[in-house]
């Protein structure tokens, strides 16, 4: 009797993982660190234009009911530069997908974040358009950092 209360809940485990999609099991593209090199490299120069297209928008008065949201993307637009940096160096300096990857992981997000808040306060689409252009490169960079951004491919 215990024995198959014991054998049942191995069981029923081996069951999930022998059902799990094969999406759960995708692999990263093979490192190449020269081209990882390249693409950080690239992210730095884009996001350098992001912070200097955002210095050039005019600044959100304070009680216009933006300015709240201009001080976050400013301070946000600061942190991506220079997370971009970071990883481009990092990337140079010979640094691995464990090494990296938390900067790229940030970078996503707070791209991410800086296109919606662009889009909520400016008129123009100056800014949209460079974050466009970084989260660009972050998706040309993804396949060695994200298994699921092979799955597209």
């Amino acid at each position: 009797m215990r024995l198959r209360q014991k054998i049942g809940p191995v069981v029923l485990v081996l069951a999930f993982a022998v059902w799990l999609p094969s999406a759960s099991f995708a692999e990263l593209a093979k490192w190449d660190q020269e081209r990882v090199t390249a693409l950080g490299t690239e992210l730095s120069k884009a996001c350098d234009a992001l912070y200097d297209t955002f210095l050039n928008e005019p600044q959100q008065t304070i009680g216009s009911g933006q300015a709240k949201d201009y001080l976050r993307l400013r301070q946000l637009v600061r942190r991506i530069k220079d997370q971009a940096k970071q990883l481009s160096s990092a990337l140079a300096k010979g640094e691995s997908y464990d090494q990296t990857l938390p900067i790229y992981e940030n970078l996503m997000t707070m791209v991410r974040d800086a296109r919606e808040i662009s889009k909520r306060i400016f008129s123009s689409n100056f800014v949209l358009e460079k974050a466009t252009a970084a989260g660009d490169v972050l998706q040309r960079i993804s396949p060695y950092y994200d298994p699921k951004a092979l799955e597209g491919e």
